[in-house]
């Protein structure tokens, strides 16, 4: 989980176009799917990521990790 994670809020997608924090979100989605044991394609896995894993989408994560950085 850790190594998917921080791949995923690395500094290397700050500015990134959109077309790159859209291909990187499967990434985060099959880590949920690993952690939590559900499958793809069930229902929920949106509701997984931040009511019960509190993950943020990529690029929500990205901003986010920015702001940490330099402010904190």
């Amino acid at each position: 989980m850790t190594p998917v994670h921080s791949f995923v809020s690395s500094h290397v997608l700050a500015g990134a176009p959109k077309a790159v924090t859209d291909k990187s979100q499967p990434v985060l989605n099959a880590a949920a799917c690993v952690v939590s044991g559900i499958h793809k394609y069930d229902r929920g896995l949106p509701q997984l990521l931040h009511l019960e894993l509190h993950w943020l989408d990529v690029a929500e994560l990205v901003a986010y990790k920015l702001v940490v950085m330099a402010y904190g």
